[in-house]
């Protein structure tokens, strides 16, 4: 009995590995885009390390700075962050998913935070914060928060819809062509420090 088992085990493992295991766990391409915009909004260096190569996202995983400051940071873009999928074409190894979003106008705040970092150099030109550059990055980013912060403080105005490439991974999934034009669009149109 035992080995009827294993021959019915060894056949199974054989059809897996001839028809390949990714048609068992296809996704449907939105599930692509709930994973991403999930993963962006709540920081999820799992998901978004997979878009790396994508300045914005780049710049949430790498920026320089306590994790109590960034995590602060990515809350006040997300806050009033809101997206629906609202259809689907799909053929082949490809797919487009439309995207309508909502986010708050962070067009204006590196004015702002030009302004504000400029006062408080002048304001502490003498003080150690200011000749200490560990000191004065961490000033600089917590300044570049709180514009940000303030930014989030208003309603959202920005409404776009976006039309979010994929290509399958090879493995039942989809990965997201996501450009710089629309990261810009979904971040509010936010600059980034340099």
């Amino acid at each position: 009995m035992q080995g009827f088992f294993h021959a019915i085990l060894s056949i199974i493992v054989a059809v897996m590995i001839q028809g390949g295991v990714s048609g068992a766990v296809d996704t449907p391409p939105e599930d692509a885009v709930t994973e991403f915009m999930t993963g962006l909004t709540t920081g999820d260096e799992d998901v978004l390390a997979r878009y790396m190569d994508n300045e914005y996202v780049n710049f949430i995983i790498h920026v320089e700075g306590d994790e109590k400051t960034t995590d602060r940071m990515v809350a006040a873009i997300f806050e009033n962050f809101e997206y629906e999928e609202s259809g689907t074409a799909e053929k082949g190894r490809s797919a487009v998913v439309k995207v309508k979003i909502k986010t708050n106008d962070f067009s204006k705040v590196m004015d702002a935070y030009d302004k504000a970092s400029y006062k408080y150099v002048m304001d502490n030109l003498y003080e150690d914060e200011v000749t200490d550059k560990k000191k004065l990055n961490a000033k600089c980013l917590d300044l570049y928060v709180e514009q940000i912060e303030r930014a989030a403080e208003k309603k959202p105005t920005e409404e776009k819809t976006l039309y979010m490439p994929m290509i399958s991974d090879g493995y039942g999934g989809w990965k997201l062509l996501i450009d710089d034009e629309q990261m810009k669009a979904i971040m509010g149109n936010l600059a980034m420090p340099e």
